[in-house]
């Protein structure tokens, strides 16, 4: 209020004005939302995964999480999936929609105004309507009154031009407006939570695929290789067998594995080609398209480093579908509020102020303004029970919510606690694949030398390779498991699974704006 508006009235205070002051700003404060309610499985969560491990001591960037992985190839595609994914795009769309929608949910919130301008002509006869009634017949005569007589003329024409600044607002009184605004605000950021899901299966699933390309192309190599030793080796028992130095049945054998060998080539080759080609979708390329991006040889770092079973359990909240689950909650809380408050009466104003005048050179006199001001108050007293049936849908929504983001919750607990004795197993599978292939290695060493020395026989020596053959097949795919184990872990964690230190915003609100930055409202 301006000093000059508070000098206005003789200095004189209307309590009226104070009080309805007082009264709005009272209701204003209205909010007929229930308080927060956080189910029993939440609120039972402990407080560490496992509490006979470590805690966890290394702090990887929770952005940019992938780079655990050590390997710039898989950097590259990551980078470009989040450029060019038309999941990400489709999700990106989506959540523009939400923006504009909180929007729309929050325009009632300020008032309405509509600027109108109009002109008016009319021309009727003057023996009809109220002009008939005062005998209005185009002629000079008495009129209804004694007396008085009348001139009436032939017709009443009338010229109205008028501008005006119009407005229309209701009175949140109870908060329905707010709630409504305060849930749209909730969708926008459940959305973009579940964006926020979308790129990080993007980002999982370009790993996972790119780690299958890896294996399935060492496969084939090694199958390849495979291949080639069985058939010298075939060739090899054909002459002994020629020889007189072996059997049919040997002979037949050596066929048989290499014909079994030489079998699962085109199955590998689809396999790799079709890695490659799914993997190129989540780019946003087409199959055979990302030579560019996929090198010859991809050698991806085998990282066996534990990740500590003591990771603290308050984790799950980066999740983004643990984020969304609770932004669901609290917009079905908000509605609540809102179909409560429809059960009160609301209060509304409608006005206008302007200029009119007959002629439309006279609109800029300074006396030809007029103002027009309603006030509307609309109480429910009979609806067919629909308003009580909405509120009732509004708690049993908020009832579904709260189970949905206790499941959540559950579900998340359980996916880390299995992906992290995952990868313990994996560990300890790799560990034990790695010493078949050291005793395979060292038996094609043994046999080299042996045939080198003159002692042992060449077939030997091709057999020892075949089982070496045999034991880096089942490394290739061991790394594979352990690659994807750890990925398992990243993904149940939301991303890296410790978070660098931020400030504490525990007493941070959050902005009901979601075009500008949104501060995470607690959730302990």
């Amino acid at each position: 209020m301006s000093a000059a508006t508070m000098a206005s009235g003789v200095g004189v205070r209307r309590p009226w004005r104070a009080g309805g002051l007082l009264l709005v700003t009272v209701a204003g404060a209205c909010s007929f939302a229930p308080g927060p309610r956080v189910p029993a499985p939440v609120a039972e969560l402990p407080a560490v995964y496992d509490a006979e491990a470590p805690a966890a001591e290394a702090a990887p960037e929770p952005r940019n999480w992938w780079r655990a992985f050590d390997d710039a190839t898989l950097d590259g595609l990551i980078e470009t999936a989040l450029v060019a994914n038309l999941d990400l795009h489709e999700a990106v769309a989506r959540l523009e929609e939400l923006r504009h929608r909180y929007r729309i949910a929050r325009a009632p919130l300020f008032p309405a105004l509509t600027l109108d301008a109009n002109g008016n002509r009319s021309s009727t006869p003057a023996n009809t309507g109220l002009g008939s009634q005062f005998g209005g017949d185009g002629d000079d005569g008495g009129g209804p009154i004694p007396g008085i007589s009348f001139n009436f003329p032939d017709r009443f024409e009338f010229t109205t031009y008028s501008a005006s600044l119009g407005f229309a607002y209701e009175l949140d009184f109870w908060g329905r407006l707010r709630n409504e605004s305060g849930a749209a605000v909730r969708d926008f950021l459940a959305s973009r939570a579940d964006a926020e899901t979308v790129r990080l299966t993007v980002i999982a699933s370009t790993i996972a695929t790119y780690l299958e390309v890896v294996s399935a192309r060492a496969q084939l190599a090694i199958a390849e290789d495979n291949v080639d030793l069985l058939r010298e080796r075939a060739e090899l028992t054909r002459e002994r067998y020629q020889a007189g130095v072996t059997n049919t049945f040997e002979l037949y054998a050596i066929r048989q594995q290499y014909r079994t060998a030489e079998s699962n080539l085109p199955g590998l080759r689809t396999a790799a080609d079709d890695a490659e080609g799914r993997l190129a979708l989540l780019v946003g390329r087409y199959a055979g398209m990302i030579e560019d991006l996929l090198p010859p040889e991809l050698e991806p770092a085998v990282d066996t480093t534990p990740i500590p079973g003591g990771l603290p359990v308050s984790l799950l909240e980066d999740r983004p579908d643990v984020m969304a689950a609770f932004e669901r909650v609290e917009a079905a809380r908000r509605r609540v509020g809102a179909r409560r408050a429809e059960l009160l009466p609301t209060i509304s104003l409608n006005g206008a102020v302007g200029r009119q005048a007959g002629d439309l050179a006279d609109l800029q006199l300074i006396d030809q303004w007029f103002t027009n001001l309603i006030g509307g108050l609309v109480a429910p007293i009979f609806q067919g029970g629909r308003l009580r049936a909405n509120l009732g849908a509004a708690w049993a929504q908020y009832d579904q919510a709260l189970i949905a983001y206790a499941r959540t919750v559950l579900d998340a607990y359980r996916e880390v606690r299995t992906s992290l004795r995952q990868f313990e197993n994996e560990r300890e599978r790799y560990a034990q694949v790695m010493e078949q292939v050291a005793d395979a290695r060292a038996s094609l060493e043994n046999q080299l030398e042996r045939y080198q020395s003159g002692v042992g026989d060449y077939v030997e020596y091709l057999d020892a390779r075949v089982n070496l053959n045999g034991a880096e097949t089942t490394r290739v795919l061991a790394e594979r498991g352990i690659g994807e184990a750890r990925l398992a872990v990243h993904r149940a964690l939301g991303g890296a699974w410790v978070a660098e230190d931020v400030e504490d915003t525990e007493d941070v609100e959050t902005s009901e704006d979601p075009e500008g930055a949104v501060a995470p409202p607690d959730r302990r």
